[in-house]
């Protein structure tokens, strides 16, 4: 597959599969976009801001810091991103396999998988934030070289540790082509999300901070719930490119349809 082909598929794949992982990635999403939301309920509207403008005491009493309900919010919707990922990357591999799953068979990870995708994940921000220590640049190659770690895992039935050394001898071998789609279809994919929620956070601004936060907490369920859809997809759609290219995996699967 080719640079257009793998973005094509991506959101061909979130067309195909929408119906079947949108309750599960929502349902993931929405208790700690509300937990994110609740915390800044207080925060100021667009109205009070716009009034505070001239009063260097109005603006440093109506600024508050992050609240517990945040911290709980992004940390929880951080840990359960791995697994939405392994969900979407289940539902990706069943589409190239020419089946397609019901709502009810994609929340069906298996409680080893979970912690495999939960502990791979954690490694792999430590390693991304070592390299953000180094440099900018091995940050984005420590970031290609785990970005097929979910799908390896979900597809090969690997632990943890087998799953990141599985990404990175597959993205050893074509690491410069990996960098640079993975890094477009990032790119890409960010602009969407960025389309989707911009008017409704302008819109949000205008309400009444308990009407804002009703609007924070859906706009982010949504937008998180498309985002992870959207990596993971682009992740799997690698990891199949990387195992054709390498392995011959069309052809395996060719073979198996024919049995």
């Amino acid at each position: 597959m080719g640079l257009g082909d793998i973005i094509d598929g991506v959101f061909r794949l979130v067309r195909a599969n929408g119906r079947a992982l949108a309750p599960f990635l929502a349902l993931l999403a929405l208790p700690f976009y509300a937990m994110i939301a609740y915390g800044g309920r207080n925060g100021s509207s667009a109205v009070q801001f716009l009034s505070n403008l001239g009063s260097l005491q109005s603006q440093s009493s109506g600024t508050a810091g992050v609240s517990g309900w945040q911290w709980a919010g992004l940390v929880g919707s951080w840990l359960v991103q791995p697994v939405a990922a392994g969900a979407v990357c289940r539902a990706a591999a069943a589409s190239y396999r020419g089946e397609q799953l019901r709502a009810s068979e994609v929340a069906r990870i298996r409680a080893p998988q979970v912690f495999a995708l939960v502990v791979a994940s954690i490694i792999g921000h430590v390693l991304e934030l070592v390299g953000c220590v180094l440099c900018i640049l091995p940050l984005f190659a420590v970031m290609a070289f785990l970005f097929l770690t979910a799908p390896a895992i979900v597809m090969e039935n690997l632990g943890p540790i087998a799953g990141l050394r599985r990404s990175f001898r597959l993205v050893s071998r074509h690491f410069w082509r990996t960098l640079g789609i993975m890094l477009f279809g990032c790119l890409l994919i960010y602009l969407v999300l960025l389309v989707m929620t911009i008017v409704p956070d302008l819109i949000g601004l205008a309400l009444s901070p308990h009407a804002d936060a009703v609007v924070v907490a859906l706009v982010g369920t949504v937008s998180a719930a498309v985002g992870w859809a959207l990596y993971a997809n682009l992740a799997s759609l690698l990891y199949l490119d990387q195992r054709i290219r390498q392995e011959g995996l069309d052809l395996e699967v060719m073979a198996a349809r024919r049995r």
